[in-house]
């Protein structure tokens, strides 16, 4: 009867801790980092600079808490262009400045630097021929009140100028 109460109190207390997004956003101000669920499967993650604007988002397969580690979901090419062009329009990105790549094993990327962001879009290599091979895109903005990324080794594309 005592292990029925104290799991009853228990239930009821952490009831009464548990803070809405309105209690905390009151309490702390508004978020630095937000995460959106963009696409089914598929969250958008945005890192905010000291003007509120977004400074760095990252595109990636959600993840579920069953997921085991050695299992790494992949998004399509396709939707993560839409959603590319969604937060960071072509028309917007400004002159393309250096185009270049980058491989591991299974794994590379394309980074592409414009004049108003960088964009690195990370791919399973192996999975090439499969349309769902994109593995996560970073996409960092170029304004005062963004840090500075920091550069991955690119090999420069021979046509990237």
């Amino acid at each position: 009867m005592r292990i029925v109460i104290g799991f009853s109190l228990a239930a009821i207390g952490s009831f009464f801790f548990m803070q809405s997004s309105g209690e905390l956003h009151h309490r702390y101000g508004e978020p630095n980092l937000e995460r959106f669920q963009v696409r089914p499967g598929i969250d958008l993650t945005v890192e905010y600079g000291s003007d509120h604007l977004a400074c760095k988002m990252t595109i990636q397969p959600s993840q579920s808490p069953s997921q085991q580690e050695n299992q790494k979901p992949r998004m399509s090419s396709e939707i993560v262009s839409d959603i590319l062009e969604e937060v960071a329009p072509v028309a917007k990105r400004g002159a393309v400045i250096e185009r270049g790549s980058f491989q591991a094993s299974c794994a590379g990327g394309y980074v592409t630097d414009y004049e108003n962001v960088t964009i690195d879009r990370g791919f399973a290599e192996c999975e090439m021929s499969n349309p769902n091979h994109d593995s996560g895109t970073q996409i960092f903005f170029k304004r005062a009140a963004c840090t500075k990324p920091n550069q991955t080794l690119v090999v420069p594309s021979p046509k990237s100028r």
